[in-house]
C-alpha cells in the first residue's frame, strides 16, 4: 500500500511530466523550425512565380531575348533582396536589391532559364514565312494556317506562345533544418549508414556531389532547387534568342 500511494504522489507525477518533456521539447523545436524554414521557401517560390511571369513578359515584348529575358527575371527577384533598416526606403536600397539579384539570376551554379516554347526546331520551320526570313510571323495569326509546317511540331499560334522554365537555387537560412533538407532531399550520401543517429545525418555533407542542382556552392550553403514556369504569347516576332539555356 504504501508502495502505490508513493507510485502516485505529486512528486513522481513532476518527475514524469520532466521526463515527457525532455523527450518532446527536440521534436517540438525541430517542428518549429522547419515551418519557419518552409514558410521562407514559400515566400521564395511566390516570389520567383511572379519573376518568371516578368520575364516571360519582358521576353514576349523583345523578341524572345535571352537578355531581356533576365532582365525581367533581375527586377521580379528584386523584392527577395530588398531589406530596408529602421525602415529606410531610399534609391541606394533599390541599388543594393538590384546588385544582390543580377549578382545571382546570372550566376548559372544558381539559376537556370530555359526557354521551353518556340523550339529551335519551329523557328526553323516559320522563318521562311516571315519577310524577314529569320523570325516567327507574328501578324495576323487569326487568319494563318493550323497546318503543322516541316516538321516544327506545332503549328504556327502554339509557335508564337513564349514558355521559360527557372529553377532558383535557393540558400536556406534555419540552422540545423537546412543541413538536414540538404543531406535528406537535395544531395543524400551515396551509401546510407544503417542504423545512424541524428547526429551522424548532421555530421555527413551528403554525397558531396557538385554536378546534381544546386550542389556546386561553398560547402557552408545549404541551397535547395525552386522552379516556375510562364506561359505568354508574343507581342513582337520571335528571333533567334542568343540562348536557348542561360543565363
Amino acid at each position: 500500500m504504501r508502495d502505490r500511494i508513493a507510485m502516485t504522489s505529486p512528486l513522481h507525477q513532476d518527475g514524469q511530466a520532466l521526463v515527457e518533456y525532455i523527450y518532446v521539447f527536440p521534436i517540438l523545436i525541430m517542428l518549429i523550425l522547419g515551418a519557419i524554414q518552409f514558410g521562407f521557401i514559400y515566400q521564395t517560390k511566390a516570389t520567383l512565380n511572379y519573376a518568371v511571369f516578368v520575364a516571360t513578359r519582358q521576353g514576349a515584348l523583345n523578341n524572345g531575348s535571352m537578355d531581356a529575358i533576365v532582365d525581367g527575371l533581375v527586377s521580379g527577384m528584386m523584392p527577395l533582396f530588398t531589406h530596408s533598416q529602421g525602415g529606410a526606403r531610399d534609391m541606394a536600397l533599390l541599388k543594393s536589391a538590384w546588385q544582390l539579384s543580377e549578382a545571382q539570376m546570372t550566376d548559372p551554379n544558381l539559376t537556370t532559364i530555359t526557354i521551353v516554347n518556340p523550339t529551335e526546331t519551329a523557328l526553323n520551320a516559320y522563318s521562311a514565312l516571315s519577310e524577314s526570313g529569320d523570325e516567327i510571323p507574328n501578324d495576323n495569326l487569326m487568319y494563318r494556317s493550323t497546318d503543322i509546317v516541316g516538321g516544327a511540331g506545332m503549328n504556327i499560334q502554339d509557335a508564337n506562345l513564349l514558355k521559360v522554365r527557372v529553377t532558383y537555387c535557393y540558400r536556406m537560412a534555419v540552422p540545423i533544418i537546412n543541413k538536414m533538407i540538404y543531406n535528406l532531399a537535395i544531395d543524400p550520401p551515396a551509401v546510407p549508414a544503417i542504423g545512424s543517429t541524428a547526429a551522424d545525418m548532421l555530421d555527413t555533407e551528403g554525397g558531396g556531389s557538385t554536378s546534381k542542382p544546386c550542389t556546386n556552392h561553398p560547402a557552408d550553403e545549404y541551397r535547395i532547387p525552386i522552379t516556375s514556369e510562364a506561359i505568354v504569347r508574343m507581342q513582337t516576332p520571335f528571333q533567334d534568342p542568343g540562348k536557348w539555356v542561360g543565363p
